[in-house]
């Protein structure tokens, strides 16, 4: 057989791996950590805010119903939205 042949199955080897590979990183429950302060800020049309410092950047929590979004400083960039 060819060397081209060995490496194709052996990337294909790796790839069913890798995608098979889904284990949890942790088993243990989550912990919340003491040193983060979450303020309430205000509520407002029945969506609450909320802000934390993260590595001295404040991140901004809504909770508006039943959806969490956090936005960054930079109130352009919405990075999550947990429904």
């Amino acid at each position: 057989m060819n060397t081209s042949v060995y490496v194709f199955i052996g990337l294909v080897c790796m790839i069913m791996v890798a995608c098979s590979a889904r284990r949890p990183i942790s088993r243990t429950p989550a912990v919340n950590n003491d040193t983060y302060r979450v303020e309430y800020l205000f509520e407002h049309e029945g969506c609450k805010i909320y802000r934390f410092r993260d590595a001295g950047n404040f991140v901004y929590l809504t909770k508006c119903k039943g959806e969490l979004t956090n936005v960054e400083s930079d109130s352009s960039r919405v990075t999550n939205i947990i429904r």
